[in-house]
């Protein structure tokens, strides 16, 4: 009996050990997705419950660093590099020891202890083994707040050396060679900026100066135009990030799922995934895994992977998200697909739901357009202009089907003339005007048409073939 009772005891203790470095184990994963997403003062909360291993207390100080608790920061490497001399890292301690001293070196620099940091910055440099790019680049960024700009030129560049997708030093190597009013390097280095880091606003500002002195006033509008937008986003961006950070328990997937789509909003699509699938780890509920599969079948679709999407979206009214929304864009994946009955099926089920949907219907002219159901399609187009006046394609849409069934000519012509007011820089809007013009015998405002297309798009053949064609018909 008393061997039992032990047998039972050591199982119970082993279980309660694995549960507890389990839990170990998760805080810090926790941790490391609340520094992600700048939430400091929770990654503190989650680091300090995780086993003290050198991963765990670096990111323990750069937490602490980045609230400004400097003292704490500093104890917490100091702490590191006290475990480092008896090499109680094993193999990972060259490269916690260099971690320790870049976060000393942060500290210092933030202190104006500007003498320290440069010393810890030499000393991951000397080390010679991790972290020595960023050592150069931040050693290059005080001696440029020294004036040494030569000396600062050369860290950069030897940052680069070591690292040619560093695209912050890319960017400060650019910024010195401003301050040396050497315009063009400037630009080559603010170019491999954006090669490596098209979405880093501050750069566009900088070329936009640059071109500028260069005298290219074009591309100095062009490069503000894309900061300013940049800078948009990334307020957008950041007012949805703290209402994630502030939300509870109720509100975290609908903050997370509005942080996505602004993500997918403006074409970044690795960030609205990474959104997308945390929901995943917030909530169980079908409705809101729902969520996050159509979240991803919007990527996959703008990413051109029709099959992903429609997998996603399939999976998504499975578990219960049956809205129009849903429907409408597995209709687009469908029809992308070419499967134009099934993309049919999944349209007509959006309109069940909201029979207002404009682009519902416009998608309907087409399918109906190109299996040559022209009641139909003329009925869809007509419903999406009466819903949304101002949309350029389905004017242009209703235009083509007369004009493929050489009726309502007048009207069609009419029809096109609106599409290229309502989208000026439409190319294809403007040859479909330029053809309806020409059946109808109108040769002046065929050959017009013409032109502005060729404008507009001076390397496609076809608009040069449709010229010709006005041009010898009317010899």
């Amino acid at each position: 009996m008393k061997r039992k009772r032990f047998w039972m005891t050591l199982a119970l203790c082993l279980y309660l050990g694995s549960v507890q470095f389990a839990h170990s184990q998760n805080a810090y994963e926790l941790g490391e997705e609340a520094l992600q997403y700048g939430n400091y003062e929770q990654a503190i909360k989650h680091l300090n419950n995780a086993p003290s291993t050198g991963k765990t207390l670096i990111r323990l100080g750069f937490a602490y660093s980045q609230l400004g608790r400097y003292t704490e920061a500093t104890r917490v490497y100091q702490e590191v590099l006290r475990l480092a001399r008896h090499n109680a890292f094993g193999e990972q301690t060259h490269v916690v020891k260099a971690q320790a001293f870049i976060g000393l070196g942060y500290i210092a620099y933030q202190l104006g202890k500007f003498d320290d940091a440069i010393q810890f910055y030499v000393s991951v440099v000397e080390q010679g083994t991790v972290g020595v790019s960023k050592a150069q680049h931040n050693l290059g960024r005080i001696y440029a707040g020294r004036g040494e700009i030569t000396k600062a030129i050369n860290l950069q560049q030897q940052a680069i050396a070591k690292d040619p997708d560093f695209a912050d030093a890319h960017y400060q190597l650019g910024v010195l060679y401003i301050r040396r009013q050497n315009w063009q390097s400037a630009i080559t280095a603010f170019q491999h900026t954006l090669a490596l880091s098209p979405i880093m606003s501050n750069v566009h500002y900088q070329l936009a100066r640059c071109y500028r002195q260069t005298g290219n006033v074009q591309k100095a509008e062009a490069s503000m135009a894309r900061f300013r937008s940049l800078k948009k986003a990334d307020t957008e961006i950041q007012k949805h990030l703290e209402a994630v950070f502030v939300a509870d328990t109720d509100n975290k997937v609908d903050a997370l799922v509005k942080l996505a789509y602004t993500y997918l909003k403006y074409e970044r699509y690795d960030e609205a995934t990474r959104e997308f699938e945390r929901i995943g780890k917030h909530s169980t509920s079908e409705i809101d895994i729902a969520q996050m599969s159509a979240g991803l079948g919007r990527i996959a679709l703008e990413q051109e992977d029709v099959s992903q999407a429609i997998t996603h979206y399939k999976h998504a009214v499975q578990l219960g998200l049956k809205t129009t929304e849903t429907y409408h864009y597995l209709g687009i994946a469908f029809m992308q697909n070419r499967d134009a009955q099934n993309a049919i099926k999944q349209f007509h089920r959006a309109l069940r739901i909201d029979a207002d949907h404009p682009e519902s219907h416009l998608m309907l002219g087409t399918l109906y357009t190109t299996s040559d159901k022209f009641k139909k399609a003329e009925k869809h187009y007509q419903r999406a202009i009466e819903l949304m006046p101002k949309m350029a394609s389905a004017h242009h849409g209703l235009a083509y089907l007369y004009g493929q069934h050489n009726r309502n000519l007048d009207k069609a012509i009419e029809l096109a003339r609106k599409a290229t007011e309502l989208s000026p820089k439409s190319a294809p809007y403007y040859n479909t005007l330029s053809w309806l013009c020409y059946k109808n015998g109108r040769y002046d405002a065929a050959e017009s048409a013409a032109l502005k297309a060729i404008e507009l798009a001076p390397e496609n053949p076809i608009y040069q073939e449709g010229l010709k064609e006005i041009r010898q018909h009317r010899k």
